[in-house]
């Protein structure tokens, strides 16, 4: 039941983050022709909770790793807004549509896997998950 309270409580400060945050953003980009079409925002959102998920597999563990994994970065980040965003994006920029989506993807997991690697380096070996 622990772990369940940890999500609900990561989820719960997640998400509204990630909306102001999305927003923010989006509102920045939003002048700019042309680019301010593309999602930024999300692009920013799901980058940065890839970069807190990466230093968060390998500095906690337990309900810690739960809350902040599960819970904060999983309410954070968001594929529903990459799906929705890439179905915008397809009735916008048919012919840039697959170098964005993948562009998107590959972005978000290279900076998971050198928050991983970084904290790796700093802190050595991953705690284990229990």
């Amino acid at each position: 039941m622990t772990a369940v309270l940890a999500v609900l409580v990561g989820g719960a400060l997640g998400a509204p983050l990630r909306f102001l945050v999305d927003r923010y953003i989006t509102s920045l980009t939003a002048s700019t022709r042309g680019i301010g079409e593309l999602p930024w925002g999300l692009l920013v959102v799901n980058s940065l909770g890839s970069a807190v998920a990466g230093v968060v597999v390998v500095a906690t563990a337990g309900e810690l790793r739960t809350l902040l994994l599960v819970g904060l970065c999983g309410a954070f980040t968001t594929f529903s807004g990459f799906a929705w965003e890439a179905h915008r994006m397809w009735s916008v920029w048919r012919t840039q549509f697959w170098i964005g989506v993948v562009a998107m993807g590959v972005i978000t997991v290279g900076v998971f896997l050198v928050s991983y690697r970084v904290t790796t380096l700093l802190l050595g070996t991953p705690l284990s998950p229990g």
